[in-house]
């Protein structure tokens, strides 16, 4: 079918398909949690990722089909249409019954619509505008985006760094099981003045400075910081009950605090990792994360809940109570100051952040926030996290004690040190399908890597980090 044909035929369907639901109920799931065969959901996934990788990373549909939707290929689903005039992506499921909208704003990313919605009600998605990005092209990495690196993409005085890099990108080295696919790797050295250099940037065809991909869990990371940011500037402290409006006083969870939050051991019922009625289904933040009663007492079990770090997003909101400010608060406290232009924190269609990993970024960026952490939340002499808290969030959970050779949790990030030939102190985000930005403090060393594994692969990023580390020192 012509694709002009195709266009008329599902907006004709999702103007059918958008009337007829209009006077149901929000869609809302227990805990936000989905069945991922879902077509609901399977039709969101390839709308919501079309749309980030296309109108925020300005990546082609070939490409997003090959990376982005391959673990959904095959199922007989059209391709997804990108409709360049309203920025928004359309997607149907095999009987053109269920469609799916995605629609992008410049500076907010890209947002499912709620199955009850109409396109008429597109108007009512949260929009932040922002002055256009400074043009850095010829300011020093890491404020800027020039760098001195030779066409090897290995500064010449770390040549052992060459096989460690091509081991990376060989889908096998530091795969547990073949199949890897990575997309980046950066290695920054630091110094003791605060500077930084990157020593190494490599990249997947079709990836570069200013392409990447989401995060994943890796935002959980990054809204931590927004949180211990709050804390810096006394809106909270860690330690406290977390202000969540819709527990009413007196219920027991009123008692769970930020940083049993930020350790995942609220006690609470969750998903899990299963958030997929809120990342693809366009449940909203709010009635996934506080819908759910105590299963155990807080403080008490250690459970990985993309919950969690909801429930952060909905106290942050809650304690700035000014939406404006709120969606504001990433880029104006965070991500400008450190230069990182080129991150989207998307939001669900009330205004919420989905922090826990829908956050698109780019290498470079995520090495801007590490080389942050590695300097202990210090920017160009200010003081963003307060001291203590990069300690905190890389000391064990006390519901997660140390195991030798397994990874370890501290709040919202992952702790490598007690694996095989990794300095003590060393942690790292933890993104699905392999985005990690490692810090290893007493080494001075952040490295990045990047991925779109497979499901079901894992990359061993604490192997890489040990090669890294080896090449360095020899």
């Amino acid at each position: 079918m012509p694709l002009e044909l195709l266009r008329g035929v599902l907006v004709t369907s999702l103007l059918l398909v958008s009337a007829a639901s209009h006077a149901a109920p929000p869609y809302q799931q227990l805990a936000g949690a989905a069945n991922n065969d879902d077509p609901l959901i399977v039709a969101g996934y390839r709308a919501i990722f079309t749309c980030s990788a296309h109108f925020v990373m300005g990546r082609p549909l070939s490409d997003i089909k090959r990376v982005e939707l391959v673990d959904v290929e095959g199922k007989g689903y059209p391709d997804p249409v990108i409709d360049e005039k309203r920025r928004l992506v359309i997607s149907t499921d095999p009987s053109g019954k269920i469609v799916r909208v995605a629609v992008f704003r410049d500076s907010m990313g890209c947002t499912i619509l709620p199955p009850h919605w109409q396109m008429g009600d597109v108007p009512k998605l949260p929009y932040v505008p922002y002055a256009t990005a400074p043009d850095v092209s010829k300011i020093t990495f890491p404020d800027g985006d020039k760098t001195n690196l030779p066409a090897s993409g290995i500064d010449t005085r770390y040549a052992k760094l060459n096989k460690v890099l091509e081991q990376a990108f060989d889908g096998t080295t530091y795969a547990k099981k073949p199949g890897t696919v990575t997309t980046s790797v950066l290695v920054i050295k630091l110094s003791k003045d605060h500077g930084s250099q990157l020593i190494a940037e490599r990249y997947r065809k079709g990836f570069g400075v200013h392409t990447g991909y989401r995060t994943w869990s890796t935002s959980k990371s990054i809204f931590a910081a927004l949180m211990g940011i709050a804390s810096q500037q006394g809106m909270l402290q860690l330690d406290q009950p977390a202000a969540i409006p819709e527990w009413p006083a007196g219920d027991t969870r009123k008692a769970i605090t930020y940083q049993q939050l930020m350790w995942m051991s609220s006690g609470l019922y969750s998903g899990g990792a299963n958030s997929a009625a809120v990342y693809f289904g366009g449940q909203d933040v709010i009635s996934a994360a506080t819908g759910t009663t105590l299963e155990v007492q807080p403080g008490t079990r250690w459970q990985y809940a993309n919950n969690d770090t909801l429930l952060l997003v909905r106290s942050l909101r809650h304690l700035l109570n000014d939406d404006l400010r709120f969606l504001r608060f990433p880029y104006d406290e965070l991500l400008h100051p450190l230069g990182m232009y080129h991150t989207r924190m998307e939001v669900d269609h009330q205004g919420s952040f989905v922090g826990s990993s829908q956050t698109y970024t780019t290498a470079r960026d995520l090495a801007r926030f590490g080389i942050f952490l590695a300097h202990d939340g210090v920017h160009k002499g200010k003081r963003y996290l307060p001291e203590g808290f990069i300690e905190f969030v890389s000391t064990p959970a006390p519901t997660k004690p140390p195991v030798a050779n397994e990874w370890g949790y501290g709040a919202q990030f992952w702790l490598l040190d007690t694996m095989p030939d990794i300095p003590k102190g060393t942690y790292t985000t933890f993104g699905n399908k392999g985005q990690y930005v490692t810090v290893v403090p007493g080494h001075d060393v952040v490295i990045v890597r990047t991925g779109v594994d497979p499901n079901g692969i894992e990359f061993k990023q604490d192997r890489l980090v040990a090669d890294v580390l080896k090449a360095l020192a020899n």
